[in-house]
């Protein structure tokens, strides 16, 4: 039973990173992202010419990497939990369906990086044949 509970928190926190997040905290627009990047690169490599040491700016907590993590330590609970009630001999559908809910979740983070991947060797692919690179 409390299995189930831990699965059913994993899902949640696997899908709140994909599609609940972005609405309540959207990201910054690219542009943004990109001079800021250079801005950084600048005042480094200025630093450095200078021999001072650069110190960083404080880092904001990535939400979406806190919270992905939160969905695959949760899942993997939830699948021990639910080995734990078959050895219990409690009933069988607590921990099939805790089992199911915990792996669902780690799978769907999986699949998401997966996916990434794959869109990142497609774009590559595109532009090497736009550029007349044959592999």
């Amino acid at each position: 039973m409390i299995g189930t509970f831990f699965g059913c928190l994993a899902i949640l926190a696997a899908v709140l990173p994909t599609w609940v997040l972005p609405i309540v905290m959207p990201p910054a627009p690219v542009d943004k992202v990109v001079v800021d990047t250079a801005q950084k690169i600048k005042v480094r490599v200025v630093a450095k010419a200078k021999g001072v040491e650069y110190k960083e700016a404080e880092r904001k907590p990535d939400w979406y990497g806190v919270i992905s993590a939160a969905a695959v330590t949760l899942g993997a609970l939830a699948i021990v939990l639910a080995a734990i009630s078959f050895v219990a001999r409690e009933p069988w559908r607590f921990a099939g369906v805790a089992a199911t809910l915990g792996a669902g979740a780690i799978l769907f983070q999986f699949s998401l990086m997966v996916a990434g991947a794959l869109i990142a060797i497609l774009l590559i692919a595109a532009l090497l044949n736009a550029l007349g690179i044959s592999l």
